[in-house]
């Protein structure tokens, strides 16, 4: 599975995901500190606007070239430069005996660039300085918040107004085709449970190669996996968060007609916590179609040759169905069986979810979080152990032992969860039935004799 990562090397050279792209005109900056023990970590990166005629700071590389001792504020180093990114690292030129008079100037106004700099940061609270980039016609800052499989996200600001920007390399340039068009489809951006799309751009790095944004509404709490490994929740807020996911999800997988608007029925393919987005008011919205696929319409999902591959085995694995682990999906009703394939993975969210509700667990300590089968394989499964223990052993999450009292909310929820992580892919619930379930529910709360007592 995908995960941010960040890499920091020693020797004097440090790399550091918070990196930032300036505008034409301005600098890059980056200022380091190195920790005690020797490790040296990103205080600062990013935009300088008024660095006047210092040639220093033309330089395509961030390159220290004064002695330590005299460059250095304490333990910190700073550098600057002009090319997109080129904070991401620093090096330290070979120290020379003397300097020029030129370089004592500049030594001078570094040391105030980094006395200023550290005062800011105490003030904000190390928050990241954003350098600006643009995106069509929009101005747009920048700030790293993740990595996927497909595409590195920032944060940034649209006139004034936070969004987020999926950067997509040429190498995933089809996922962000894919991506761009399910967002414009009819009736889509209407839906209150599907990520709102703003715009798409394509455009050149500086080295020429073509890269790929796409521009949303910025969701406060990041994905749905990251919100409950750090947040337990109540039993009305887990109910809403499904719920939202559930109403998306059926949505998508309905074909609509009104007046003439058409939307065809959509496979998701990569139901995870990780494509479902928390807004502030914690109601969920489904995002991520890079691999979706329309079932219906002008382009319906029928194989043909080397597409089978291609339509099957999709997805992240810890989330695959086992017909698509086992290499048995039913492509002769292509339509029904993605549908199906993405309620498997929707029961898994469930599991994932409802084990954070505090309220499942009265006088107990709720558990920490899990991603669906990581007791049993840890965090990185590969494709043949998830074949093995999912479509061999038609192994499923367990059930906290909390959640065998035989309460009536209790036995609803897990019947519904195996419901959609049937082994027979037929007998699965359809979104829309799981969206009716989670309101029962919702509703059957509401009569404390339903409820689990501690």
């Amino acid at each position: 599975e995908p995960q941010s990562r960040s890499t920091k090397e020693l020797g004097g050279v440090v790399r550091e995901n918070d990196t930032v792209r300036c505008s034409h005109g301005s600098r890059c900056f980056g200022l380091w500190e190195k920790r005690p023990g020797g490790e040296i970590q990103p205080v600062k990166q990013g935009c300088w606007p008024h660095v006047g005629s210092q040639q220093e700071c033309h330089s395509d590389r961030c390159q220290i070239t004064a002695p330590p001792s005299q460059i250095q504020n304490g333990n910190y180093r700073f550098c600057c430069c002009s090319r997109d990114l080129c904070n991401t690292y620093f090096t330290e030129a070979p120290h020379t005996q003397s300097l020029q008079r030129e370089e004592t100037a500049l030594i001078a106004l570094l040391t105030v660039a980094i006395a200023a700099v550290v005062i800011i940061a105490l003030f904000l609270g190390h928050r990241m300085m954003r350098g600006l980039a643009d995106v069509g016609s929009v101005s747009v800052c920048w700030q790293l918040i993740g990595r996927g499989r497909y595409g590195t996200v920032f944060r940034g600001c649209l006139h004034e107004r936070c969004v987020a920007v999926k950067l997509f390399s040429s190498a995933n340039r089809q996922n962000y085709v894919n991506e761009r068009s399910i967002y414009s489809l009819p009736l889509l951006q209407q839906h209150d449970n599907i990520a709102h799309f703003l715009s798409a751009d394509e455009r050149k790095t500086a080295d020429g190669r073509p890269e790929f944004l796409i521009v949303m509404d910025f969701y406060p709490h990041g994905c749905l996996s990251r919100y409950l490994s750090v947040h337990t929740v109540d039993w009305s807020t887990c109910c809403r968060m499904n719920h939202g996911v559930t109403r998306g999800l059926a949505f998508l997988h309905t074909e609509l007609n009104r007046g003439d608007q058409y939307k065809p029925a959509v496979a998701h393919r990569d139901v995870t916590s990780r494509n479902i987005l928390v807004r502030a008011d914690l109601s969920c919205v489904l995002a991520d179609f890079g691999l979706s696929m329309r079932l219906t319409g002008s382009r319906p999902c029928c194989p043909v040759d080397n597409d089978t591959m291609a339509i099957s085995e999709v997805g992240t694995v810890r989330y695959m169905a086992p017909e698509v682990l086992g290499g048995a999906l039913n492509l002769r009703d292509c339509e029904a069986a993605l549908k199906q394939v993405d309620v498997y993975a929707l029961g898994l969210l469930y599991w994932e979810t409802f084990r954070r509700c505090s309220e499942l667990f009265p006088g107990e300590a709720v558990p920490e979080y899990q991603l669906a089968f990581q007791a049993e394989l840890g965090n990185h499964p590969s494709f043949e152990e998830m074949q093995i223990l999912v479509a061999r052993e038609k192994f499923r999450p367990r059930f906290p032992e909390a959640w065998k009292e035989n309460s009536l909310v209790l036995r609803s929820l897990k019947e519904t969860m195996e419901d959609c992580w049937d082994q027979d892919a037929e007998a699965r619930l359809t979104a829309q039935c799981a969206e009716e379930r989670l309101c029962e529910l919702a509703l059957w709360w509401s009569n404390k004799s339903c409820r689990p007592t501690a």
